[in-house]
């Protein structure tokens, strides 16, 4: 199954590019219809814009994942593995006693 995880600094990173591509491509979809007084081929260029911003940052590519976060174990599973040590501890303690 694909994983699609994204750190925070690739989370930064596609919305930079995101708002710079969706402007970049309206600002200069504006101009040409301006100029060519075509509301269409002004639409067209900032569609194109916004696809190409979603291709470039919609899918998890591994740019967007350069620096992983370590999360902590949750709560439960810490007190789960320290409940194992300190029955470990005790029952080898038991057998020092023993032994003894």
């Amino acid at each position: 199954m694909l994983e699609y995880h994204i750190d925070f600094q690739g989370q930064s990173r596609a919305e930079v590019i995101t708002q710079g591509l969706i402007t970049t491509f309206g600002v200069v979809g504006f101009l040409v219809g301006l100029v060519l007084q075509d509301i269409r081929l002004s639409l067209f260029i900032f569609a194109a814009g916004i696809v190409l911003a979603g291709l470039l940052v919609i899918p998890a590519w591994p740019y967007l994942n350069k620096n992983p976060v370590k999360w902590l174990p949750s709560r439960a599973k810490a007190a789960l593995e320290q409940e194992k040590s300190t029955v470990s501890s005790s029952s080898t303690g038991s057998e020092k006693e023993k032994v003894a």
